[in-house]
C-alpha cells in the first residue's frame, strides 16, 4: 500500500494508521537518579571518552580522541596515540584492540607499544564495536558503509541499512553480514552465538557465529531507546545507551517529505534527533510544546539527550538500569566495563568516566 493509500485509509478509519511509537519506561527502565550519583573518575571535561575496559590488574583504559589512555589510582596517563579517532576497544591475550576512525585496527601492548592488525578495507571507518570470538578472532560491527563513526544521525534520518557484521582474523577482514540498521554492539553469547544491538531497529538479537548472515532471534525489540555497545554481566549483559527515543523524532520519521526538507534546509546541528549531550535544555526545540494525557493538557517538551545504561538477563528482560536527569551532565552514553561489583560508564556527552554500585551488592 503506497503513501496516498495508506493516508486515506487512516482518514476513513483512524485504528487504520500505522504509525512509529514509543514503548514507555517501566519495570527495569524506571527513571533512578543512579548515573546522577555514580563517582566521578575524570577530571570535568579534560576527556571525552568513547569507549572503556577495565583489565585483570585493576587499570581502566578508555579511548578519548586519537590516543588510550589508563587509568590507575586515580592518575591518568597516555598508553598510546594513534594516527586518528579512537573509538571501540576490546582486550584479547594481554593486548588491547583499539578501532581507529579512517584506518582500522591496532593492537597496543601493556608498554604502550603500537602495531597494526588490520587496515583498509569493511573496518576502515565507522567501526561501533568489537569482540573476541571463541577461536581467538575478532567480531567487528560497522555502523554505516556511507558514514564515519560520527555520522548516527545522518544514518537515522536517511534510514541507512548498510550496516556489517565483520570478522577480523589477523590482517584479513571479511564481512559475514551486511544491509543492517546500525550494528552498534557486539558480544559472544555462547560458543556458538553473538549478542548484536542494532541501533536503528531498537532491537537487541541472537545470531550464530558461523554464520550471522542468517535469520536472527531477537531477545528484546521495540525498545525506548537505540542500544549501543554490549559488555557481558554475570547473569546477562549490560547495554550502553547512548540515546533515547522520543515522540517527535518518531513523528518526523514518519513523514519522509519533512524529512527530506529538514536536511536540505536545516543545519545538521540543529536537527530535531537524539544527541549526546545538549548543552542547555532550556533553550533548545520545543519548549513550548504540549502533550496530552489522559485529557488533560500538559507542557512538555522531549529530552534530545539522555543519560542511560541497563542490565539485560538472558532472555532480554532489563533487570535493572542507572538513569540521569534531564538536565544532568551525566549524558550521552557510550561504553559500559564491569569492574566486579561496580560499573564503569564511558559518558561522552559531557566527557567522564562514571563508577556506580550493582544494584545486586
Amino acid at each position: 500500500m503506497n503513501r496516498t493509500a495508506r493516508t486515506v485509509a487512516e482518514w476513513i478509519n483512524p485504528a487504520w494508521g500505522r504509525h512509529r511509537t514509543v514503548p514507555p519506561m517501566d519495570a527495569g527502565l524506571r527513571p533512578n537518579r543512579r548515573l546522577d550519583e555514580a563517582a566521578d573518575l575524570l577530571p570535568t571535561g579534560a576527556y571525552e571518552p568513547d569507549d572503556v575496559i577495565v583489565t585483570d590488574s585493576g587499570a581502566v583504559l578508555f579511548s578519548s580522541s586519537s590516543a588510550v589512555f589508563e587509568l590507575r589510582d586515580e592518575r591518568v596517563r597516555t598508553l598510546a596515540e594513534l594516527p586518528g579517532p579512537v573509538g571501540p576497544l576490546v582486550w584479547r591475550q594481554d593486548r588491547l584492540i583499539a578501532a581507529v576512525e579512517g584506518t582500522g585496527l591496532f593492537s597496543i601492548d601493556a608498554a604502550g607499544t603500537v602495531e597494526e592488525l588490520c587496515s583498509g578495507g569493511p573496518v576502515s571507518s565507522c567501526v561501533t564495536d568489537l569482540a573476541v570470538l571463541p577461536d581467538g578472532s575478532l567480531a567487528a560491527t560497522v555502523g554505516s558503509r556511507h558514514e564515519t563513526a560520527d555520522g548516527w544521525s545522518r544514518a537515522l534520518v536517511r534510514g541507512d541499512r548498510s550496516g556489517l557484521i565483520v570478522r577480523v582474523d589477523g590482517p584479513d577482514a571479511r564481512i559475514q553480514a551486511e544491509s543492517l540498521g546500525w550494528p552498534s554492539g557486539i558480544e559472544v553469547a555462547s560458543d556458538t552465538e553473538v549478542l548484536v544491538s542494532l541501533s536503528l531497529d531498537h532491537r537487541i538479537e541472537l545470531r550464530t557465529i558461523a554464520s550471522p548472515a542468517r535469520t536472527a532471534r531477537a531477545i528484546a525489540a521495540n525498545m525506548p531507546l537505540y542500544p549501543g555497545r554490549l559488555r557481558t554481566a554475570a547473569d546477562g549483559w549490560w547495554v550502553a545507551a547512548p540515546y533515547i527515543r522520543n515522540r517527535v523524532t518518531e513523528m518526523l520519521l514518519d513523514e519522509p517529505k519533512v524529512i527530506e526538507e529538514m536536511v536540505a534546509e536545516i543545519d545538521p546541528d540543529d536537527w530535531f534527533v537524539p544527541r549526546l549531550r545538549c548543552a542547555n535544555p532550556y533553550t533548545d526545540t520545543m519548549q513550548m510544546g504540549q502533550l496530552r494525557v489522559l485529557g488533560v493538557v500538559k507542557p512538555w517538551a522531549p529530552a534530545r539527550s539522555c543519560g542511560l545504561v541497563l542490565r539485560i538477563d538472558r532472555t532480554g528482560r532489563v533487570v535493572e538500569s542507572a538513569h540521569a536527569r534531564v538536565d544532568s551532565e551525566r549524558h550521552g552514553i557510550t561504553g559500559v566495563a564491569v569492574d566486579g561489583d561496580h560499573l564503569v560508564a564511558a559518558a561522552k556527552g559531557f566527557g567522564n568516566l562514571l563508577r556506580l554500585h550493582s544494584e545486586e551488592e
